[in-house]
C-alpha cells in the first residue's frame, strides 16, 4: 500500500531543501566574492564582484521568501476541544524561519534595530543629494551606492535569521579560510613575477601586490578580516594536538601556521600602513583580551601597559620624525612616513582630503549630501599645488577616513547611527565572551573587525571588505542569541 505524504511532512522536506539552498548561497559569497574578477570590465574588480554578491544575496533571498511564506502560509484550521481556547503565541511557532515566540521576535529585533537605523537614515540621505540617481545605483568605479548598501543589509538579515548552530559557522569560516588561500597565493605570485594578468600597474613596479581584491591598501584592508580566523583555526589544531598527537594533527598544524605566515607577510608586501596600524591594534586586541580569557591577568596588563607606551611614544616621534634617506628601501621608507603623514605624498594628499571634508561637513551636517556625491564636491576646492603630490586634475571621490566619508554622506545622523551599530556589535560580543559563550570564535571575529575599523581611518569600505564586515556583525550577533548552539 503506497502511504500518501502528508502536507506537514512535505512542507518539513521543502524547508529542509531551501535552509541548504540558502547556507549554500552565503557559503558562495563568503568563498568567491573576494576571489573573482573579469578581464572584460573596465573596473574588473569592482563590477565582478559587485554583480556576483548582488545576484547571489537576491537568489537567496528568493529562497528566503518561499520559506517564509511557506512557513506562515494559509494552514488547516483545527477543531478544538470544547473550553479550550485558541493561543495565538503558540500559533507563531515557525520551522527554520528565524523566528518563534513573541519573546524571541522582540529579542532578535533588539539586536538588529541599530542596522536598521543606519539603513534608513543612509536612505533619507538621498533626498538631499545632489545626484538621487548616483547615490542609489553608485558610481561605476566604486558601486558602492544606496543599492548595495541594502543588499549588504539584507545579507546580514539572511544569516542573522538562517544561522542556527556552530556547525554552520564553522562552515562559513572554513569558506573564508579557503579564500584567503586563493588571495594569498595570487598575492604571493605577483610578488614573485608570475602574474598571468599584464596589469596596467603590476606589482613588479610598484612593489605592492593586490590580488583579487583590486588595491593594496583594500588587500591590506581585507586581510586584516582574515587574519584572525586564520588564526582561530591555529588555536582550534593546537587543542587537538593536545589531545591526540598524531601525524594528520602535525600536517595540520604546520599548514595553518604556514598559511598564517604567508597572510602577515602578504600584509607586508601590501605596503598599506593603514593596514600595518590596523594589524598592530588587532593583535593587542586579540591578545589582551585572550589572555584575560586564560586567567593571565598580569600578561594582559602588561600588554595594556605596553600599547600605551607604544602609543605615546608614537606620539612623540611624530614631532620627531624619521625622515626617509635616499638609500633608504621602499619599505624602509613607507615604514619611517608612518611617523609624519606631512612627509609622504599619499599622507599628505590625505590631510588635504580631511581638510576638505571638514569644511564640507560643516555646510551641511545633519544628513549630509547623499551616498557616492562625495566627487561633485571635492573637485570643487581643488588646488594647483595639489599636483606636486598627485597626478594632475586628480579628484579625490572619498575622504580617506570612514567617520568623516560616513558624515559627507549621511550627516551626523548616519555617523551617529553607523557608531550605534558598531558599538551594539562590539557591545554584545564581548558581554558574552566573559560569559564563556563561544569565546575563540567572537574573539577572532572581534579582533578582525576592530583591526579592519582602524584600517578605514586611512581608507574606506569596498565591496569584498564590507561582505565580510556585515557577515561579521551578523554572526557575532548571532552567537549571542541563546538559539545558536
Amino acid at each position: 500500500m503506497i502511504r500518501e505524504i502528508s502536507n506537514g511532512a512535505r512542507k518539513s522536506m521543502i524547508s529542509v531543501f531551501l535552509n541548504k539552498m540558502i547556507e549554500v548561497g552565503w557559503l558562495l559569497i563568503f568563498a568567491f566574492c573576494p576571489i573573482f574578477f573579469s578581464l572584460v570590465c573596465y573596473s574588473g574588480f569592482v563590477i565582478s564582484q559587485y554583480f556576483l554578491f548582488c545576484l547571489l544575496v537576491e537568489v537567496i533571498l528568493f529562497f528566503w521568501l518561499i520559506k517564509i511564506i511557506l512557513t506562515f502560509g494559509p494552514r488547516k484550521v483545527a477543531t478544538l476541544p470544547r473550553g479550550r481556547h485558541w493561543n495565538p503565541v503558540k500559533s507563531l511557532h515557525s520551522h527554520g524561519a528565524g523566528i518563534g515566540t513573541l519573546k524571541k521576535i522582540f529579542f532578535k529585533i533588539k539586536k538588529i534595530f541599530p542596522a536598521f537605523i543606519f539603513i534608513i537614515i543612509l536612505g533619507l540621505a538621498i533626498i538631499f543629494s545632489q545626484s538621487p540617481y548616483r547615490s542609489f545605483w553608485g558610481s561605476y568605479s566604486r558601486k558602492m551606492g544606496y543599492l548595495t548598501w541594502l543588499h549588504f543589509f539584507a545579507f546580514f538579515l539572511i544569516l542573522f535569521f538562517n544561522l542556527k548552530n556552530n556547525k554552520q559557522i564553522k562552515r562559513i569560516l572554513k569558506a573564508i579560510l579557503f579564500s584567503s588561500l586563493v588571495v594569498i597565493i595570487y598575492g604571493l605570485c605577483q610578488f614573485l613575477g608570475f602574474d598571468f594578468v599584464n596589469w596596467y600597474e603590476p606589482a613588479s613596479r610598484t612593489f605592492r601586490i593586490f590580488s583579487t581584491i583590486g588595491q593594496p591598501n583594500f588587500l591590506g584592508s581585507w586581510l586584516l578580516l582574515v587574519i584572525p580566523i586564520i588564526t582561530w583555526f591555529l588555536v582550534r589544531a593546537s587543542e587537538k594536538f593536545k589531545k591526540d598527537k598524531n601525524t594528520k594533527q602535525q600536517i595540520i598544524g604546520a599548514l595553518i601556521v604556514s598559511l598564517l605566515f604567508l597572510a602577515v607577510f602578504s600584509l607586508v608586501l601590501t605596503q598599506s600602513r593603514g593596514a600595518w596600524v590596523g594589524f598592530f591594534f588587532s593583535f593587542f586586541f586579540f591578545s589582551i583580551i585572550y589572555n584575560f580569557l586564560q586567567k593571565q591577568k598580569r600578561v594582559a596588563i602588561l600588554l595594556t601597559i605596553l600599547l600605551v607606551i607604544i602609543c605615546v611614544f608614537t606620539v612623540y616621534i611624530n614631532f620627531n620624525s624619521l625622515s626617509p634617506k635616499p638609500g633608504d628601501s621602499f619599505l624602509t621608507s613607507r615604514f619611517k612616513s608612518l611617523t609624519n603623514l606631512r612627509r609622504s605624498i599619499t599622507g599628505q594628499v590625505r590631510i588635504n582630503n580631511w581638510k576638505v571634508a571638514v569644511d564640507l561637513i560643516k555646510q551641511k551636517p545633519i544628513l549630509g549630501y547623499g551616498p557616492e556625491t562625495q566627487s561633485f564636491y571635492f573637485v570643487k576646492y581643488y588646488e594647483p599645488e595639489w599636483a606636486l603630490t598627485e597626478r594632475i586634475n586628480t579628484y579625490a571621490d572619498r575622504a580617506h577616513n570612514d567617520f568623516l566619508d560616513t558624515l559627507l554622506v549621511s550627516g551626523v545622523l548616519g555617523l551617529l547611527s553607523y557608531l550605534f551599530l558598531i558599538g551594539s556589535v562590539f557591545y554584545f560580543g564581548l558581554k558574552n565572551i566573559f560569559k564563556n559563550k563561544s569565546q575563540l570564535t567572537l574573539l577572532a571575529l572581534l579582533s578582525g573587525l576592530f583591526g579592519y575599523l582602524v584600517s578605514l581611518q586611512f581608507s574606506f569600505h569596498v565591496v569584498p571588505t564590507a561582505i565580510y564586515f556585515w557577515g561579521y556583525m551578523a554572526i557575532i550577533l548571532k552567537l549571542q542569541a541563546p538559539s545558536t548552539k
